[in-house]
Parts: structure tokens; sequence; C-alpha cells
């Protein structure tokens, strides 16, 4: 049997994949729609909060002003009545193919304090000032808390000294294939967290999503185009 016709067609549909593909969602319940469904709560002992779902224009606990969320009727954001730190994360299995992967997220900020304050660590209970926000990609079974080298493969964001201290919700886009193409069968986390042990600090967190094309369109393709040739001979 000649294939030449169908190793040229498997060719050319992953030449074209990014067109063709369906995608898969690594991330389960990325609109807080279902609560907390597949996420995990994480706060440091001693901690005043934790990650609330946020509904319409209030803050969960201190009815700050803040945006209503992005997508769908809810969100998860942090709010206490003294200072913390929280961890929201969320387990994900790299598939053993990995043509494309990309992060999205929105995420909003409202810092309290006159500026932000970013030392190494997120523990609120450091002497220093900590006041800050982070999205992060761990490796299997880190500490939810960790900044470790070894544990952060990948810091998609990361509060800044020069960065407004309240903004809306804004969508990060982030080309995260070279990152999961040497991981495939691996366990990773994606984590956001928030530190604030200065004043109040909101951090929201909406329309999480890691999605990986799935070229089913080029395999339905080229399955039709081998039992075409079978029944012509």
């Amino acid at each position: 049997m000649n294939t030449r016709p169908q190793t040229q067609l498997a060719l050319l549909c992953l030449s074209l994949a990014a067109p063709l593909a369906s995608a898969q969602d690594l991330i389960t319940n990325g609109g807080f729609e279902s609560g907390f469904t597949g996420w995990t709560r994480v706060d440091q002992i001693g901690s005043e909060g934790t990650f609330h779902l946020q509904n319409g224009l209030a803050s969960p606990v201190n009815a700050f002003a803040v945006a209503a969320p992005p997508q769908g009727t809810s969100a998860a954001m942090t709010d206490s009545v003294g200072p913390g730190a929280h961890a929201l994360y969320q387990d994900f299995l790299v598939p053993a193919f990995v043509p494309g992967a990309t992060l999205q997220f929105s995420i909003f900020i409202k810092n309290h304090a006159a500026a932000f304050s970013t030392p190494g660590t997120l523990d609120f209970a450091t002497p220093a000032l900590n006041q800050q926000a982070r999205v992060d990609i761990l490796a299997a079974g880190s500490d939810p808390f960790s900044v470790a080298a070894g544990d952060v493969l990948f810091t998609a964001f990361q509060s800044a000294a020069s960065d407004p201290l309240v903004s809306g919700y804004t969508t990060f886009t982030l080309d995260i294939t070279a990152l999961l193409q040497g991981r495939a069968g691996q366990t990773l986390r994606l984590r956001f967290a928030e530190t604030d042990n200065v004043n109040f600090f909101n951090f929201g967190v909406d329309a999480v999503s890691l999605t990986i094309p799935t070229p089913a369109t080029c395999g339905l393709l080229i399955v039709a185009v081998i039992t075409t040739r079978r029944r012509r001979r």
C-alpha cells in the first residue's frame, strides 16, 4: 500500500494545527462558577482572612469597592480584617503531546497600603514589609508559599514597586509551550498568592485557563483518507 499521500496529509495537518485545532483546558472551574471546586485554598498559620468568592462590586469581607468579575458572576478574592498570607492553587497534568500551551487569567488588585513591598518571601510574619501578589507555576508537591528557585518553574505575574495600587481586572495571556513540552506526564501546580502585613489587600482572580491545542480535525481527515484508499484497492 502506498502511504505517501497519508504521510503528506499528516504533515499538512501538523503545519495547520492551530487553525484546525480544538482546545483542551487543563484547569477545572477557572471561572469559579462552581465555587472552589477543583481548587485548594491555603492560609499561612496565624493569618486573618482567605480567598473568598466575590460577587458584584463589593469585596467579600470589608465591602470595599471592587470591579465586577469579568467572567460569569463569581471570582476568587482575598479579603480580611488583619494581616496574612493566602494561596490558591490547582494541580494539573501535562499531557504527552504539547503542540502549544497558553496560560490565561484575569486578576484584580487593590492595595490599601502606600506601596507594594516584595521581599523574597510570602511569609507575612517576616519583620520586613510584605505587601505583594504573584502568580506562578510550581513543581509538583511544592509548598504553596514557596518562592524557592527549585520550586518556581515560571512566574506569570509579580507585583512591583512601580505598579498602580489599584487595577481593574486585567487579562494576561502567556505562551508556556516551552515550559510544558519538557515535562510531559508531570503534575505541576498553578498558584495565585497574596501576602499583606502593612494594610488591607484585595487580590481577585477569574477566567483562568490553560489550553492545549488538540488537532482532532486532522486525525479525522487522516482516518477518512486511509479508509477511502482502502476501499479503492
